[in-house]
């Protein structure tokens, strides 16, 4: 499948087949055009040609920046919604400080093991594209069992009771934001949207054939710049289309932090 082509070869390796493809196809609907229509009767019409090609470039170009603006969007938000989980985790780490010992230290392990999941597990099925709902039901199960150890704690004194109840909030806050990283693992820009580009970027190339210029090389030389030009936002589409997967994505950084931050807190507040 293409898009598993796509996603599991280098960024770079992936840009140059593109823009190789894209360019060359271009050059050589150029060749065919110059071969076909005689030059002198597209020189005539040059002048026509360059003011209403200044109009499809124009049309193309806010088309491309539009989506190019949501793909950042799509990718920022993947970023923040991965990050707001993470913070919900140390939130549970912090105020497990706050339960008795022995249950502090069971939220402490079942928050250690569901980050392993996610590190270990999710995050490369995720870049792989492997979304399936066995890929996830391990760490279902795990934050189902924390969320259970939390809701059966008796808490003995005031403090407890508010410390319980804020848990208990991360928790559900922790569960939606897992939830939103699943389903943004697999929004990607629909088909519809990736025929409408090409067929664009088609007829922005496609109306360079149009010109008259006087030098054929010159001519091959603007056609494959334009085309270059438009594959590399191609490429850049590409990358970010799917936040979490592929060689350019959302990394699980925020989650490692967690252990090792809220680990040099805890001990700190420990030593004093």
């Amino acid at each position: 499948m293409l898009v598993d082509f796509l996603y599991s070869h280098p960024t770079w390796l992936v840009g140059l087949l593109v823009m190789s493809i894209w360019t060359g196809v271009s050059l050589l609907g150029l060749y065919i055009c110059h071969r076909l229509v005689d030059v002198h009767m597209r020189h005539k019409d040059t002048e026509t040609v360059g003011l209403t090609y200044a109009i499809v470039a124009v049309v193309y170009a806010v088309l491309i920046a539009l989506i190019v603006v949501d793909v950042f969007e799509t990718f920022a938000k993947g970023d923040a919604i991965a990050t707001a989980e993470a913070n919900k985790l140390s939130n549970l780490m912090l105020d497990s400080a706050g339960l008795p010992p022995q249950t502090g230290a069971e939220v402490r392990s079942y928050v250690e093991r569901y980050i392993d999941i996610v590190v270990k597990n999710e995050w490369p099925s995720q870049r792989a594209g492997k979304l399936e709902g066995p890929v996830f039901e391990e760490g279902w199960r795990v934050l189902a069992e924390l969320d259970k150890q939390l809701a059966v704690f008796e808490p003995t004194t005031m403090g407890q009771n508010v410390n319980k109840a804020e848990m208990l909030h991360a928790m559900n806050d922790l569960i939606k934001a897992r939830r939103s990283r699943i389903i943004a693992a697999g929004e990607h820009l629909p088909g519809v949207v990736w025929q409408i580009l090409l067929l664009g970027g088609a007829v922005a190339v496609g109306y360079t054939y149009l010109f008259g210029a006087r030098s054929f090389g010159i001519h091959m030389a603007i056609t494959g710049l334009i085309a270059a030009t438009i594959s590399l936002v191609f490429v850049l589409i590409i990358t970010l289309d799917y936040p979490f997967r592929g060689e350019v994505s959302v990394g699980s950084d925020a989650f490692v932090d967690v252990r090792l931050t809220v680990a040099g807190t805890m001990g700190a507040v420990t030593h004093q």
